[in-house]
Formats: C-alpha cells, sequence, structure tokens
C-alpha cells in the first residue's frame, strides 16, 4: 500500500520590514540614509546605480555653494547647515569636501527679461544683508582689474561674496554612503523600484531584488522622481558640462577665483565657470542651462557633438571668459529636474502620507543637500528639524 505524498509548501520570502527606506542614494538620498541610520533608524536604500555614478544630476566633480542665496531667504538655513555638515564629514573621512574661497554673481544693472535671474545681484545683496552675511558689490571695472579672466561688460554689475565656494560633489555622495553603511543602514544597489504598494498599513517599496516595507518611504530619485507618481509641477532637461583647456591653468586657481555665475537678461545666455583644476581634469569647467527642451532618464541623448561643443563655446565661452581655447577636453551630460516656480518640492505623496518626495531641484539644490536630508531624517525619527513647509506642493 502506497503512503500518500506529502503536498509541497510554497515558501514566500519574507518581506523586510524596516524604520526608513531611501529611494534614490544620490546627494539627498544619501544624505537622508546617513543621518537616518546615524540617529539609529533600521535604513534600507536603493539605487540601481552605484553612486557616484554619471546618469542623474550628482556627478561633473563640483557644484557652487553660496550663503547668500539670492533665490529667497528661507534657503540660507538650509545652506549655512549643509556647510557645517560638510565639514564634519570631512573631518569624520578625512576628505575635504568644502573650499569656500569666495564667488562672483555677475548680472544686468537693472531689471532682467528672466524670472529666475532678474535683478539677481540686488537680490542677494538683500539677502546677505538679512542674514548677516558678507558680500561685496564691484564695479564692472574693479571686477576686471581683480578678475581678468572674466569679461564683464559696462553694463553689468558684480557681486563677490566671500565665503561661498565649491563643495565636492562626488565625494560628498560617496562619503556620505560609507558613513551611513558604517552606521548600520543596508544600501542595496543595483536594485530597481518598480512602486510603492501597501501591506498592513505600511508602505511596500517594490524592487527587482525584494520588497521591503517601512514606516516611512523618503524618495529622493532626482530624475526618475515623476514616475513614481503623475507630478505635474516636475520637468526634466538635459544640461551639458564642458571641461576647456586654459592657455594658462594657473590663471584659474581656484584659490584666486573658486566661481563665476553669470546671468544676463534670459536663462539662455547663462554661465557658470569653475576654477581649475579641482581633480583629476586638468580644465575650466563651463556650463550653459536649458529648462525647454524636456526628455527623461531613459530617451536622454548623452552624447556631445563636435557641433556641439563648437557651438557653445563661439556663443558662450569666448566672449565672456579670456584664456580658454576651444579644446574641450572632456563633456558630460546631466539632468536638471526642475519645478514650475524653480524652487523645491518636498511633501508627502498624495497617495501616502507616510511617503515623502523630495525633489530639491532645478539646479540649485546640491548646497542644500546635506541639511535637507538631516532634516528629513530628524522628522522621520520624530525629532525637531529645519523647517520644510516652504517647500510643500500647496503653493503650486
Amino acid at each position: 500500500m502506497s503512503l500518500p505524498q506529502p503536498s509541497t509548501v510554497v515558501t514566500m520570502p519574507a518581506v523586510r520590514v524596516a524604520d526608513l527606506a531611501v529611494v534614490g542614494l544620490g546627494a539627498f538620498g544619501a544624505a537622508v540614509a546617513y543621518h537616518a541610520a546615524a540617529l539609529g533608524l533600521d535604513v534600507v536604500g536603493f539605487d540601481r546605480h552605484r553612486p557616484p555614478h554619471e546618469f542623474g544630476s550628482s556627478h561633473a566633480e563640483t557644484r557652487v555653494t553660496r550663503l547668500a542665496v539670492g533665490e529667497g531667504a528661507h534657503y540660507v538655513p538650509f545652506v549655512q547647515r549643509s556647510h557645517e555638515l560638510w565639514r564634519e564629514i570631512g573631518a569624520a573621512t578625512d576628505t575635504v569636501l568644502l573650499h569656500d574661497y569666495g564667488g562672483l554673481i555677475i548680472a544686468p544693472a537693472g531689471v532682467s527679461d528672466d524670472d529666475r535671474w532678474g535683478n539677481f545681484v540686488e537680490d542677494t545683496a538683500v539677502v546677505a544683508s538679512g542674514a548677516g552675511i558678507e558680500f561685496e558689490q564691484l564695479t564692472a571695472a574693479d571686477a576686471r582689474s581683480r578678475f581678468p579672466n572674466v569679461l564683464v561688460g559696462d553694463d553689468e554689475i558684480v557681486g563677490r561674496e566671500p565665503t561661498a565656494g565649491i563643495v565636492m560633489a562626488e565625494k560628498v555622495v560617496a562619503a556620505q554612503l560609507d558613513l551611513a553603511t558604517a552606521a548600520g543602514a543596508e544600501l542595496r544597489f543595483g536594485s530597481t523600484v518598480s512602486g510603492l504598494s501597501r501591506s498592513k498599513g505600511r508602505p511596500v517599496v517594490r524592487t527587482s531584488d525584494g520588497d521591503v516595507a517601512a514606516r516611512h518611504v523618503v524618495i529622493a530619485a532626482g530624475a526618475w522622481a515623476p514616475t513614481f507618481h503623475d507630478v505635474d509641477q516636475l520637468c526634466v532637461t538635459r544640461q551639458v558640462v564642458f571641461w576647456f583647456e586654459a592657455d594658462d591653468l594657473e590663471t584659474w586657481r581656484p584659490d584666486q577665483l573658486s566661481f563665476v555665475i553669470w546671468a544676463r537678461k534670459s536663462i539662455d545666455e547663462y554661465l557658470g565657470a569653475f576654477g581649475a583644476p579641482w581633480g583629476g581634469i586638468p580644465a575650466v569647467k563651463v556650463l550653459g542651462e536649458q529648462f525647454v527642451e524636456t526628455t527623461t532618464p531613459d530617451a536622454v541623448d548623452r552624447t556631445v557633438s563636435p557641433g556641439e561643443i563648437a557651438a557653445f563655446y563661439e556663443r558662450m565661452v569666448k566672449p565672456r571668459l579670456a584664456g580658454l581655447t576651444p579644446n574641450c577636453v572632456k563633456a558630460s551630460v546631466c539632468l536638471y529636474t526642475n519645478t514650475t516656480d524653480d524652487h523645491f518640492l518636498i511633501d508627502s505623496h498624495p497617495e501616502h502620507l507616510d511617503v515623502t518626495v523630495v525633489s530639491a531641484c532645478s539646479g540649485h539644490g546640491f548646497k542644500h543637500s546635506a541639511a535637507i536630508g538631516e532634516a528629513l531624517a530628524r522628522r522621520a525619527a520624530g525629532q525637531d528639524h529645519l523647517d520644510l513647509s516652504p517647500f510643500d506642493r500647496s503653493r503650486f
């Protein structure tokens, strides 16, 4: 007589349960993961690549940072705290992350046609005065005398903030991820997040290597953020960063001139330039900005053609920056995620109150990333934090 065969038992993989799940581990996600883990939270983080990488918005070596933030006085506490945190993180990792050598802002005298950059030197001066930040305004002649590589026009005004400078973006991301791991965070690189669901009252992050339920989720996915829900206020644009050879690199020493932000009468004329060299590229980093042609991370053209390089040099570089040759040593594509009013979006997901969407973006976010990450981590831990309410979606 044959014995009955035992039925097959299928064991479903257990869902990982954490205090906090972080989707995207670039500038903001890395900061959230680090600070949350340091506060003792059980943190799981996800990124489809391994940051720092060249597919999002946190690469190209360096970012400008300014304490006198002409975009609005409500940003000042965040950039001030970020400077403090970068010094602390640098000391903890034996890395210099912040170089506050000062920087220049140039704009046309009088009213600009562009809402984003209109009266930017004057706006910055007002913020500086209100926050007690040193800020000097120079005539065009004074600026040309002190900074001969910068071909300021007589119809332009110049502001210099001595406490502004450069933050080493890729090193910041790497340092925060290292510290997050050391503090106990579980970071899953090469993990693609396919969406969100709910189970037992918690949000669940669905990923290519297993689902994770968490008490709270932070989506800091940069250019991928719009894929997680319909956000009419967000769009993604392709930006190109160029490194041009200098006749004499010594004249571009960062401790003499760490950056120039040059706003003219429209965003099409915006120019940013950096002292050099900062890292492994012996050339001057230069970039423009555009907010018209939209794209997605999957569709963006990541190649930069010789024609694109030549046109940018002739139109933007040659008339305004002395001592740079047409030889482009390197060019890199990055992505801006932009809101309709150029300010940040930090708010709950419309379908999940325990999921926070972070798009601290529009081309001026990195300088605030460490402090915003700390604030989000402290909020997840139920602790006091910097006020994030100016960035909620109710303003739209």
